[in-house]
C-alpha cells in the first residue's frame, strides 16, 4: 500500500501523549468514512512501552520503578505484546489506515509489510529477516532479526472496528541503555529474556544513520505531504493519557 500523509505531531518530553496520540489518531481514521491513511514517525524519548499483559502481573509496579530507575519513562500502549525499550537513537513508525477486514486482515498485512521493511533495510546494509529469535525481549513470529542472530524490531497491530494501527520501533543506534533496561525490566516482570539478542541497526551496519532510515521509510511508503495533528484528535488525546499511564 501507498501511504501519502506524515504526521509529523509527537510529544519528546512526554511519552504517554505519544501513546495516547497513536490510540486518538487510531480512534479518528475508524469514525471517518475519509480518513486518510497516514504513517507518524519519531525519535521518542527514553520509553519503555508495556503490553496489556504485562500491565495484570503481579509484578508490573516492580518493572515499572526498574524503568524509571534507567531513566525510561513507563507507558502501556495499545498494542499487545511485552516490553519493549527505545530511545532517541530510534524510531518508532506507526502506520494507520481504514479497513473494514477486521481481525480477517490481520496475517495478510503481516504477510504485505513485514516484508517492505526487511527490504528497506537490506538496501541500506543491514542483514534483515523475518522470524523470532530465541530469548527475544516481547517475542513474536513477525520479529524483524538481524542475519538470525538478534532482535531489530517487533511488529505489531491494533485494530478497531473499521480501521487498524501497524507500527514498530527500531533503534538505530547506541543499544546499550535498551538492553540494560530490558535485562533488569524482564527480571523484575520474571521473564525470559537474552540480552545478547537485544541490537540496534548500528550492530550490524556501523555507518547507517537514523536520518538515512528515516528517509528510506518514508519514500517506502510512498510519503509525499506533512500535515500536523488536528486540534479535536488532540484533545481526544489528552483526555486518551491517563489510559497509558504506567
Amino acid at each position: 500500500m501507498t501511504i501519502r500523509q506524515l504526521l509529523t505531531t509527537h510529544f519528546p518530553d512526554d511519552p504517554v501523549m505519544d501513546a495516547a496520540l497513536a490510540t486518538a489518531l487510531l480512534r479518528r481514521t475508524a469514525r471517518e468514512p475519509n480518513a486518510p491513511a497516514l504513517v507518524r514517525i519519531y525519535s521518542p524519548a527514553r520509553t519503555l512501552s508495556f503490553g496489556r499483559l504485562d500491565a495484570v502481573r503481579a509484578q508490573f509496579p516492580a518493572a515499572t520503578a526498574v524503568a524509571r530507575q534507567h531513566g525510561f519513562t513507563p507507558v502501556v500502549r495499545g498494542a499487545g505484546g511485552r516490553a519493549a525499550a527505545y530511545h532517541e537513537q530510534s524510531l518508532v513508525v506507526e502506520m494507520i489506515s481504514r479497513d473494514a477486514e477486521g481481525m480477517v486482515g490481520a496475517r495478510p498485512r503481516f504477510q504485505r509489510i513485514t516484508p517492505r521493511l526487511v527490504a528497506v533495510l537490506r538496501k541500506l546494509g543491514v542483514d534483515a529477516r523475518i522470524g523470532p529469535v530465541p530469548g527475544e525481549y516481547c517475542p513474536g513470529d513477525w520479529t524483524v532479526n538481524g542475519a538470525g542472530r538478534v532482535k531489530l524490531a517487533g511488529t505489531a497491530q491494533r485494530i478497531v472496528a473499521g480501521a487498524w494501527l501497524f507500527g514498530f520501533e527500531l533503534v538505530v543506534s547506541d543499544p546499550d541503555p535498551v538492553r540494560a533496561v530490558l535485562t533488569d525490566v524482564n527480571a523484575a516482570l520474571e521473564l525470559e529474556f537474552d540480552p545478547g539478542t537485544a541490537a540496534s541497526l548500528t550492530d550490524l551496519n556501523p555507518d547507517v544513520t537514523l536520518e538515512q532510515v528515516r528517509a528510506a521509510i518514508l519514500a517506502e511508503l510512498g510519503v509525499v505531504c506533512e500535515r500536523t495533528a488536528d486540534p479535536d484528535v488532540l484533545e481526544e488525546a489528552a483526555n486518551l493519557r491517563d489510559a497509558h499511564v504506567a
